[in-house]
């Protein structure tokens, strides 16, 4: 076996896709609770962005990449969330028209 081949065991897979199934029961209970808008986007944008980063590390393997490629790929995402924040921030102190 070669230094850069990976084994497999599905007990990895397994275990990620109960997590991602736990996390979406939970999203869907969550919702139901009353606790304003701004405190059902946090908690929905939170448990969004574990399950996503559950399938980036597990199953597009990223796990297995060299730790420059990990860096870039968190670079790309606090640009994303800086552009949304700025842009939802700009949104909510515009005055109603």
């Amino acid at each position: 076996m070669n230094s850069n081949e990976q084994t497999f065991s599905p007990r990895g897979p397994i275990i990620v896709f109960s997590a991602l199934i736990f996390l979406t029961i939970a999203t869907v209970m969550l919702s139901g609770l009353d606790i304003g808008n701004i405190g059902a986007l946090i908690i929905a944008m939170s448990v969004a962005s574990v399950k996503a980063g559950l399938v980036l590390y597990f199953f597009m393997h990223l796990n297995h990449e060299p730790l420059i490629f990990k860096l870039f790929v968190a670079l790309a995402f606090v640009t994303l969330a800086t552009l949304f924040l700025l842009t939802f921030s700009d949104y909510a102190f515009r005055g109603i028209a």
